[in-house]
């Protein structure tokens, strides 16, 4: 019994001990580890490879939605104006209905989804309103980038490029003509003052020949007692004096003295005249001197004018030619046509001078009025000595052939000095004749100008007609004020000031008129050449407006620049809402009815003005004077415009010129001053409070730029652990809570 136990338990204890000594199974479980680790590994591979195609999934599926939303564009911008901004209602659940479109399963049940995703949540956030001037401004480059550098070069430069030398000519001729014209004027009112002062001065002589003899003459005639009312009365009645003296003296004692009261007149009367010789001769001097002092200021003020008529003339020919109009012929853009030669206008610089006193004129000028002033200082000693000679007239023993000799030789001073410088003298005709010999156009010159000025005046009474206009429009009042309200918010909303321009009263100056015309087309050159040469954004701008903004109907006008007025105030009435001159508003900015109607009608009047007197600079080349042939080419000028202007209201469009026969219409006239004053952050805003008075949207609140942040999640097929433990050490783009992964895409969209 002990013998069997003890061999149980050596059986035991070997087996125990083979146990851990024997090798079956090892490799199963060397495979099994190995296995397990592949798994592992491959596990977290294929949830990895599916987080990485997930995140480029996402990043598409994001894209694709954002552009689905944007492209539910305004489709009323679009047609009208070339605009886009976001025009449907709500963006969050347009996207998240993209998307959820986009993740929608079938109902198949043998289908195998590599990428289960789901949406988690979606959001966009909206900027860069069309209403803001950056944006606005963008959209219209791309918009115009291609067609209005062609339109404008073709339409509008090409035409104004031939007539760049007549006009820059013409332009400077006026200018330099205009600003002589009343320097000339006012420097021939000094010469004219010269000679009236001058002849005052001699006519002052009058007084004193009046007391010494007058009527004047070569000899003393005997004359018997009576009235004295000149110095040489005196000494024509001395002989006759003495004689009655003695016979009285001599008489019967009988009778009674005859002559008594007659010789008491003659003495008294004797003395009276020689006691106003002193205030006589004081008040010759007094009036000489002030007169001459006056002619002397008169000529020195002449030669003052003179000399800036000289200095403007030469700095105009140091000037040169204008930069502008000198530059329009390097555009590198085709002609229209053949140049306008500037030959004819340019001739004009010969005859400028003419306007000039020489320096020989001016000396002899004022060795004339030295010549006076020494005369009239001549007269004084001669007369301050006839007193004390004809005293002796008083006795009886009087030297009658001295007095005689002092009455003829101060008489002959005065007479002499009255002769040559007096209203009718000989010396001062002449020299006014001289002064004359330079004005021989003048009258016809001023005759000129006064058919001129009415012309003028006529049209701007026709400008001041429409601007009366909006008085009887009410309903288009109303809209004004609608449409000034959104200007307004637009100007607020990018912070921006207007400072609109109000139109001021036209000048009926002739002169000034055509001065201020020619620089306006200066500017127009100016403006084309800078467009021409880079300025693209007013260019753009430019075209932009003029494209999608109808200007006013100008055969609306027709009625009353024929002169209907009633007939064509009663027509305009209705034509006068914001609609019906978009345009006009945009380049002025005038919130009345007529306004901007008037402002554009005026500005065309200018330019026509411009081009015009530009022509009849060469039809009136054949005057003499180069002032009459200015006053001559504006008036020329005006009624030519006045007729283009008709012309325009009844066909809506004018040859360029009578040279360059190229058509220009009423819109490529507002779009010439679109380049010229436009181009700026207010007309923007006109456009766009115009946008919204026609459709209804405020673009300050219409987006055109948007970001999507969407959420998506994904379920993780594998070890979510492991994926959330190697995220801490390869930083995932996503993050996993619990078995699923989430990730966070933000995608962009701009029009």
């Amino acid at each position: 019994m002990k013998a069997e136990k003890g061999h149980a338990f050596e059986r035991v204890v070997r087996y125990m001990v083979s146990g851990y000594t024997r090798s079956e199974g090892s490799v199963s479980i060397f495979l099994i580890m190995v296995l397990a680790f592949v798994f592992l590994f491959t596990a977290v591979l294929i949830d990895y490879a599916r987080i990485a195609a997930v995140n480029v999934q996402e990043e598409r599926l994001a894209r694709a939605a954002v552009r689905s939303v944007m492209s539910s564009y305004d489709i009323e911008l679009k047609d009208k104006y070339g605009l886009f901004a976001y025009g449907g209602n709500d963006g969050d659940q347009l996207l998240a209905g993209v998307l959820n479109d986009n993740l929608y399963e079938s109902g198949r049940g043998d289908s195998f989804n590599l990428l289960p995703l789901g949406l988690d949540s979606s959001s966009l956030s909206w900027s860069r309103p069309l209403g803001s001037y950056d944006i606005f401004r963008r959209q219209i480059v791309e918009e115009m980038k291609y067609k209005a550098p062609i339109d404008f070069a073709l339409e509008l430069a090409g035409k104004f490029k031939p007539l760049s030398a007549a006009m820059g000519e013409a332009s400077r001729t006026t200018k330099v003509l205009g600003k002589l014209q009343p320097l000339y004027d006012e420097r021939e009112e000094a010469l004219d003052q010269m000679l009236k002062s001058r002849k005052q001065a001699g006519e002052s002589g009058q007084a004193l020949q009046e007391l010494i003899m007058n009527p004047p003459g070569g000899r003393m005639i005997p004359a018997t007692l009576g009235t004295i009312g000149t110095a040489a009365d005196i000494a024509a009645m001395y002989g006759d004096y003495v004689g009655k003296y003695y016979a009285d003296l001599y008489r019967d004692e009988k009778r009674s003295a005859q002559y008594q009261g007659l010789l008491a007149a003659y003495i008294q009367q004797s003395g009276e005249l020689l006691a106003r010789f002193p205030d006589a001769q004081a008040s010759y001097q007094e009036k000489q001197s002030r007169y001459l002092e006056e002619a002397a200021a008169a000529l020195e003020r002449a030669k003052t004018l003179n000399a800036q008529m000289k200095s403007l003339l030469e700095q105009s020919r140091n000037s040169g030619p204008d930069d502008a109009q000198n530059s329009a012929r390097d555009w590198d853009i085709p002609d229209t046509s053949a140049e306008l030669s500037a030959d004819p206008i340019k001739k004009l610089r010969e005859q400028e001078d003419s306007l000039i006193l020489t320096a020989n004129e001016v000396s002899t000028m004022e060795n004339s009025l030295s010549a006076q002033l020494t005369a009239s200082q001549a007269v004084v000693p001669k007369v301050v000595l006839l007193p004390g000679s004809l005293s002796p007239a008083s006795g009886l023993n009087a030297d009658v052939s001295s007095m005689n000799a002092s009455i003829l030789n101060a008489s002959e001073a005065v007479n002499n000095y009255l002769r040559n410088y007096g209203n009718a003298g000989t010396l001062i005709a002449s020299e006014s004749a001289q002064i004359e010999a330079h004005r021989t156009y003048d009258n016809q010159r001023k005759q000129v100008e006064q058919e001129a000025k009415g012309k003028l005046s006529e049209a701007m009474k026709l400008l001041d007609q429409i601007r009366g206009l909006g008085a009887s429009a009410g309903e288009a009042m109303k809209r004004y004020q609608t449409l000034h309200k959104y200007y307004n918010d637009n100007i607020a909303f990018n912070t921006g000031v207007d400072q609109p321009t109000e139109p001021g009263t036209a000048d009926q100056n002739p002169y000034t008129a055509g001065s201020a015309s020619m620089v306006k087309v200066d500017s127009l050159y100016a403006a084309m050449g800078n467009v021409l040469e880079g300025a693209r954004d007013r260019l753009f701008q430019t075209e932009y407006s003029a494209l999608y903004f109808p200007p006013f109907d100008i055969s609306q006008l027709a009625g009353l620049a024929s002169g209907s007025v009633n007939e064509g105030a009663g027509r305009l009435a209705d034509q006068l809402d914001p609609n019906a001159q978009e345009l006009e508003y945009i380049l002025y900015g005038f919130y009345n009815p007529a306004g901007n109607i008037a402002a554009a009608y005026g500005e065309i009047f200018a330019v026509r003005l411009a081009i015009r007197t530009m022509e009849g600079f060469t039809e009136r080349a054949g005057l003499a004077n180069p002032l009459l042939i200015l006053a001559a080419a504006l008036l020329y000028g005006v009624e030519q415009a006045v007729q283009d202007m008709l012309l325009l209201c009844k066909n809506g469009e004018i040859p360029l010129s009578k040279y360059i026969p190229v058509k220009l219409s009423y819109r490529d006239y507002l779009r010439l001053f679109l380049v010229l004053h436009g181009g700026g952050d207010v007309q923007l805003s006109r456009m766009l409070a115009l946008i919204r008075l026609n459709t209804g949207s405020n673009l300050d609140e219409k987006f055109t730029y948007t970001a999507a942040d969407i959420k998506m999640a994904m379920p993780l097929w594998f070890l979510p652990g492991v994926v959330k433990l190697l995220d801490y050490g390869t930083g995932l783009s996503g993050e996993v809570q619990g078995k699923l992964y989430y990730r966070t895409v933000q995608a962009d969209f701009s029009y």
